[in-house]
């Protein structure tokens, strides 16, 4: 895809984000990888307003094999407090789109007690083919270089764990990322109506197994 071609497609999905309550206010921040560049939403503003003037080009830098530990602005404008956790999540080579917001109930979720490594039960199929155990990330200061280092962790993986394409941010919101857009706005949707029936549900629901969250692999 062009870059403008990218860009608005990048506009379609901030309008989409904001359009279905996603975000509100300046909440909430995109970006979508362009060959060494990142293209992302600027900090302090409404992703429902944003026109392809506010989108902010960031040079990706690297400091060692594979790490993007710098950033350098290509133009005007100040990219999301957040580009530290978004330049991370794009040493992945396949992560095309970085998409972190606060939906209402997966930030409620959020801000319970829950477990770790699995955030919320796996209620239906959709939810446990794209997303499954959802681990959730300690809290951190938003923006901050240690938010990012742990965000890093899961979605890029380390020595002892894989990559996954997406986190619970602990009292903050979710991450999702894909090979596009659609990707990863689809598992952030399925991670949001999870997180809807775990509160209705009120910790009465039944959960799929194991078993059979094992036999659901590949088939979506």
């Amino acid at each position: 895809m062009n870059t403008s071609g990218l860009m608005r497609e990048l506009l379609e999905l901030c309008r989409r984000v904001y359009d279905k309550g996603f975000v509100s206010g300046s909440g909430g921040n995109i970006s979508a990888k362009d060959g060494g560049d990142m293209l992302i939403t600027p900090t302090g503003r409404n992703l429902g307003a944003l026109a392809e003037g506010d989108i902010v080009r960031v040079r990706l830098t690297r400091n060692g094999p594979g790490k993007n530990r710098e950033s350098v602005v290509v133009g005007s404008g100040i990219p999301s407090q957040e580009w530290r956790m978004h330049c991370r999540c794009h040493e992945r080579p396949d992560v095309a789109c970085v998409l972190h917001v606060h939906s209402s109930y997966a930030s409620a979720v959020s801000c319970l007690e829950i477990d770790s490594a699995c955030g919320m039960p796996v209620y239906t199929p959709g939810y446990s083919v794209r997303v499954g155990r959802l681990p959730v990330v300690p809290y951190f200061r938003p923006g901050s270089a240690e938010l990012a280092s742990a965000v890093g962790d899961h979605i890029v993986g380390t020595a002892a764990a894989p990559g996954r394409n997406s986190v619970l941010l602990a009292n903050h919101g979710i991450l999702s990322v894909g090979a596009s857009m659609e990707q990863a706005m689809n598992i952030a949707e399925e991670i949001e109506e999870n997180a809807r029936l775990f509160l209705l549900l009120g910790g009465r629901g039944r959960p799929l197994s194991e078993t059979q969250q094992a036999e659901l692999a590949g088939t979506y």
